[in-house]
């Protein structure tokens, strides 16, 4: 009898808690639930980001140029970054290829001033020269330089006799001015010429030449440049001296280098102005897309079902692959 009661009660687990499951119908529904859901706001805040990504992308797409996977191209990236931050054999050489550069690209404005100081030689003109060297010696400021110089040329002007001589030093202190305002380093530049007496600036219509003869090589071939230092080494010992170059950088090959990018810089400065944006807006891009990324990486598809939004493809990804070991970390 007692037997036949056992045999008729049901374990505790499998008797209803309350209503009309029993525990272990509860503890299967609870295994066999279905996925989560992902919470609206989560949505919602993925689809402003989405946006966002929508909003970037045209605009790097507009940027993106098939002149980027040049390989010169990319080596002058590369080599405009070991000179920025001063890597391996680039090291110490960021300031003197400034002023090489300044030397390469304001040469018309140095060969103008030249000609003016050998042209016209009253002595008012040679008191205006001499202040003017002095002024440089003051390693002024540009805006410094350029107020300095406009008070000066207006009290002398006035005590010049002819208007040729007039319109000589009117043009000698707008091509200071311009030198001035271009950079800095042209100042300083024409001031080392001056100082160690060397007012013969035709080196620097050889320098630009030299630049001009390698925009239609190879850049990439440096050996190339190498041979043209070594073939115009007084030249470029002349040039190291004018931009007080320390011994230990006055190899053929530190000359190369600075030749090498300088050359580089003139033949893809467009190019690398369009590269640096389409890189600055991929940055803001990757902001955006990080936070994309998490927020998909943690909804995961095994966890939650997923909405939509969440499988559409990311907009300017394959920007991103292309150029990401270029952007900002």
């Amino acid at each position: 009898m007692d037997k036949q009661i056992e045999n008729k009660i049901e374990p505790w687990w499998n008797k209803p808690l309350w209503g009309d499951k029993s525990m272990l119908e509860k503890i299967e529904s609870i295994i066999h639930k279905p996925h989560d859901i992902v919470p609206q706001e989560v949505i919602d805040h993925h689809q402003r980001v989405f946006g966002e990504l929508k909003l970037l992308t045209p605009i790097g797409k507009a940027l993106d140029s098939d002149k980027f996977s040049n390989l010169e191209f990319l080596e002058f990236v590369k080599i405009s970054s070991l000179f920025a931050n001063e890597i391996g054999e680039y090291k110490g050489l960021r300031n003197y290829v400034a002023l090489f550069r300044v030397a390469v690209e304001a040469k018309n404005s140095f060969l103008k001033i030249e000609q003016i100081e050998l042209s016209y030689r009253s002595s008012k003109q040679q008191q205006f020269y001499n202040f003017v060297f002095n002024l440089l010696e003051k390693q002024l400021s540009s805006e410094e330089f350029v107020i300095s110089l406009e008070e000066k040329l207006a009290q002398i002007l006035s005590e010049i006799q002819t208007e040729e001589g007039k319109n000589a030093l009117n043009i000698y202190a707008e091509t200071f001015k311009t030198v001035a305002r271009q950079d800095d380093l042209g100042l300083k530049l024409i001031f080392l010429f001056k100082k160690y007496q060397l007012e013969d600036f035709s080196l620097l219509r050889v320098m630009s030449d030299m630049v001009q003869y390698l925009l239609d090589r190879d850049l990439g071939d440096f050996n190339d440049i190498v041979i043209l230092v070594k073939a115009n080494q007084k030249r470029f010992e002349q040039l190291g001296k004018i931009i007080e170059l320390p011994l230990d950088k006055t190899r053929d090959e530190d000359y190369a280098r600075m030749l090498q990018y300088i050359a580089m810089k003139q033949k893809h400065q467009v190019s690398y102005g369009q590269f640096q944006r389409l890189l600055e807006m991929m940055t803001q891009w990757t902001h955006f897309y990080l936070i994309i990324r998490d927020i998909r990486s943690h909804y995961s598809e095994s966890e939650f079902t997923l909405p939509p939004e969440f499988k559409q493809s990311i907009p300017g990804l394959d920007i991103y692959l292309k150029y990401k070991t270029f952007l900002v970390k």
